[in-house]
């Protein structure tokens, strides 16, 4: 008779060990990629109605509206390419910068200028920014250090002089495209597309 209740006791036990390891590990893990994928989902719908919203904007744009728009691309233009050479050490660069956006640098800078422009489409701002602050040598950078290679194989992979490399590698980490550990962000990944 005790035999049978500690027979019992242990089979209830197995089946509670068994039902904590499929919920644990096969439904955690489950759970957390269906998470990141609704995360994916949501950023994808923000961003499709900002660029709805700025269509809409500018389907009733007059000559003067449509000129006024080009020198807000213009000017932000301007100001990336200030990034850029504030990045690499231009001293007259870093204080018109300064003088417009206030005392912050790299991503955070990035992100004022960004948001400066509002009547730009996003998408358009995004590919904008990436074409000009990585460009095709830092995409090709980024993709070496991202399957493992040294910094002196990325340099080698995209043509240029150790050094130039290393510069650029240090303003895609200012900018928020590779982390500490010299592997593409989240940003650096869609500069990558």
């Amino acid at each position: 008779m005790t035999v049978d209740i500690w027979i019992e006791i242990f089979l209830v036990a197995i089946i509670l060990i068994l039902l904590g390891w499929i919920l644990y590990s096969g439904g955690g893990s489950r759970q957390r990629k269906l998470q990141q994928e609704i995360e994916a989902q949501r950023e994808e719908l923000r961003l499709l109605r900002e660029a709805n919203e700025s269509l809409r904007n500018a389907l009733g744009l007059s000559e003067e509206g449509k000129l006024r728009r080009h020198q807000e691309i213009f000017q932000f233009l301007r100001d990336l390419e200030s990034l850029r050479a504030a990045i690499a050490g231009s001293t007259i660069s870093q204080k018109v910068l300064r003088s417009k956006y206030g005392d912050v640098e790299g991503f955070e800078l990035l992100t004022r200028i960004m948001d400066a422009r509002p009547n730009i489409d996003p998408a358009v701002k995004r590919r904008i920014a990436d074409e000009i602050l990585v460009g095709e040598a830092g995409r090709t950078i980024m993709k070496a250090l991202d399957k493992g290679a040294s910094i002196d194989r990325a340099a080698s992979a995209a043509g240029m002089p150790l050094i130039v490399a290393k510069g650029q590698i240090r303003r895609l980490q200012m900018l928020g495209y590779l982390d500490s550990r010299l592997k593409p962000t989240e940003q650096g990944r869609r500069a990558l597309e």
